[in-house]
C-alpha cells in the first residue's frame, strides 16, 4: 500500500500507530455521531440540557447539523485535516458555552478530552496535519 504525502510532510507513522489512529477515530465517530443524532432529533434530554445551558430550542438541530457533517468529513481522507481543526473549535464553542453557563468543570474537561482524542485518531494517519502543526 503506497501513500502519498504533501511536499516536506512529515513521513507516514507506522501500522500500529495507524491501527491505532483508526480505533481511536472509530470510538470518537460513535461518540460524536450519536451526539449529533441526539441533536438532530432533538431527544427530550438534549433540550432540557440545552435549555439549562440557555441555548435556544432552535440551535439544537443547527448544532447537530454542523457537527454531524463535520464528523463525515473527518472520516473523508481528503477534507480530515480541516474536520478536525473545525471538530475543535466546535467543542472548542462548548467549553466556552459550559464555562460560561456555570457547569461543573466535567463538561468542560469531557470536550477538551473529546477535542484531544479527535487529534489523537487523526494524527497518525494523516501527513497533512502534521505538516499544519510542524509549520
Amino acid at each position: 500500500m503506497t501513500t502519498t504525502t504533501a511536499p516536506n510532510a512529515p513521513a507516514t507513522l507506522g501500522p500500529a500507530a495507524q491501527r491505532a489512529g483508526r480505533i481511536v477515530t472509530g470510538l470518537v465517530t460513535l461518540f460524536l455521531g450519536f451526539d449529533a443524532v441526539t441533536h438532530l432529533l432533538r431527544v427530550p434530554q438534549v433540550r432540557d440540557a440545552s435549555a439549562d445551558l440557555g441555548i435556544p430550542d432552535d440551535m439544537i438541530m443547527l448544532c447537530g447539523a454542523v457537527l454531524g457533517a463535520l464528523v463525515v468529513a473527518h472520516l473523508v481522507p481528503a477534507t480530515r485535516a480541516m474536520a478536525v481543526v473545525l471538530i475543535t473549535a466546535y467543542l472548542g464553542g462548548a467549553v466556552a458555552v459550559n464555562l460560561v453557563a456555570g457547569q461543573p468543570w466535567a463538561n468542560s474537561g469531557f470536550a477538551i478530552l473529546t477535542a484531544v482524542l479527535v487529534w489523537a485518531g487523526a494524527w497518525p494517519r494523516d501527513a497533512r496535519l502534521r505538516a499544519l502543526v510542524r509549520g
